[in-house]
């Protein structure tokens, strides 16, 4: 499926703060650096290019670390999630949900993975702005001829809440409220567990559940026999015949979240089937886990031309035992990869940042294979060849080839586009119409920081 266009734009608002903010990590008050701009409008190849470059969004505020500089660097990580390969405890942490929702029952071990990087309380990746816009501009109307300045295209951030409306194209920018209920009717149709009614776990009367092993030796046993009685058919002796092997295929994620439940479940798990996507436009979509008719956790995914980005998660605590953290991934993985089978250039996990001098944050790393951004050449370096720079100093080159640059930084500040006073002109003649405006200087470090791409294609604000 080709990725749909329609002719949204982008508007931002540098904020040149260079205070420091507190820290999530090592709990320092003033020692996490970082640039930040206000996002009055984004459409989504604007953002997909700018997560691209180490920026992330919190709501409608957008911020870089400041690598060199900050405490804790935070380096921007990506799973392929075509070719993900299954760790043990992850594996283990699927496995332990099925067997919760065949029996209810849960064999006491300690919560798999860290679960301290999605609370229920926040998430302190997330750096928050000291001021915000004093200007709204996310209704601005622009004429054809000034949009066209602009090469991106996508989804427009209008939601003052932080979370991004879906725009399907022309025809359903003409009914936004229709397009509303196609999303809000989307996000609560995603992944619903819920206990059948009147059950309070498994009914002692009723044959005991079988296992998965016991299944698939039944499995392999009848493949066994046919093949014995086809040999047999055609008048040779079996025990001469070399035996089949059984098939060494690796269970892929998809087989572990669509493992058989007994024929009367503890919990039924609603077929997981996302009826959302590109087709329905990229945006913001609440990814809602229901157990028993209860809300217990709650994903919000930015769905991007490239990749799945997960925002943010919470959960309700007393369900930690499940280790809904690293479930609610294999999930958001999982929703990757069938959203990849529709559109070939989304296969891409985006975990937000990787800390490796913040050992509860190395979990990210355990997703394979993954990636970390090279915070000065911006290309991106297989994680375990990261990791040893990582070790010896926690703000790290990554790219290991020093004769590369960062082609993309270098811009022609006199073309950037210019909102000012409404209207759209280029830095070059607001320059030379406001002479007295001694900003040459920051527009050059927003320019460096954005990247060429995005600084020709979004629409600066200055007042």
């Amino acid at each position: 499926m080709a990725e749909e266009k329609d002719n949204s734009f982008t508007i931002v608002e540098y904020m040149r703060d260079h205070s420091g903010y507190k820290c999530g990590y090592c709990k320092s008050k003033d020692t996490n650096f970082s640039h930040g701009m206000w996002s009055h409008q984004m459409s989504v190849n604007a953002y997909q290019d700018l997560i691209d470059r180490g920026w992330r969004r919190s709501g409608k505020y957008c911020y870089k670390p400041t690598m060199d500089k900050t405490c804790c660097p935070m380096y921007t990580i990506k799973c392929d999630a075509f070719n993900l390969k299954l760790s043990k405890s992850q594996k283990k942490v699927l496995k332990r949900m099925h067997r919760y929702l065949s029996n209810g029952g849960v064999k006491e071990e300690k919560a798999i993975g860290n679960e301290n990087s999605k609370t229920a309380v926040g998430n302190e990746e997330y750096v928050r702005p000291k001021f915000e816009s004093k200007q709204d501009l996310s209704s601005i109307a622009l004429c054809k001829n000034d949009v066209d300045m602009a090469e991106n295209v996508g989804f427009t951030a209008h939601d003052v809440h932080g979370s991004i409306k879906t725009s399907l194209g022309n025809e359903a920018k003409k009914n936004l409220s229709s397009s509303k209920e196609v999303i809000k009717s989307a996000s609560q149709n995603l992944l619903v567990i819920k206990s059948q009614k009147g059950s309070a776990g498994p009914d002692l009367n009723r044959p005991p559940c079988r296992k998965a092993k016991d299944i698939r030796r039944e499995r392999r046993e009848a493949k066994l026999a046919k093949h014995a009685q086809e040999v047999m058919s055609r008048g040779e002796c079996p025990m001469e015949t070399k035996k089949i092997k059984p098939s060494s295929t690796e269970k892929t994620l998809e087989d572990f979240l669509n493992e058989p439940l007994p024929e009367n479940p503890a919990h039924t798990l609603e077929p997981w089937k996302p009826h959302f996507g590109p087709q329905y436009g990229y945006g913001s979509f609440h990814h809602q886990y229901w157990l028993d008719g209860r809300l217990v956790a709650v994903g919000v995914l930015d769905i991007l031309p490239h990749c799945l980005s997960s925002v943010y998660l919470y959960y309700d605590p007393e369900f930690s035992f499940l280790s809904l953290g690293t479930y609610a991934s294999l999930r958001e993985l999982a929703l990757t990869r069938e959203l990849q089978r529709r559109v070939s250039s989304l296969r891409w996990y985006y975990m937000g940042f990787y800390i490796h001098s913040c050992p509860k944050m190395r979990y990210k790393g355990k997703y394979t294979p993954s990636f970390l951004l090279c915070p000065e050449t911006y290309v991106w370096v297989p994680i375990e060849d990261c990791v040893p720079k990582l070790e010896e100093s926690k703000y790290s080159r990554l790219n290991e080839d020093l004769s590369a640059t960062d082609e993309d930084g270098q811009v022609d500040l006199s073309k950037i586009p210019i909102l000012h006073e409404q209207e759209l002109i280029r830095y070059g003649m607001y320059h030379a119409l406001n002479p007295d405006v001694d900003d040459e200087e920051e527009i050059k470090e927003y320019a460096v920081l954005v990247g060429m791409k995005s600084a020709y294609s979004m629409f600066l604000y200055r007042s």
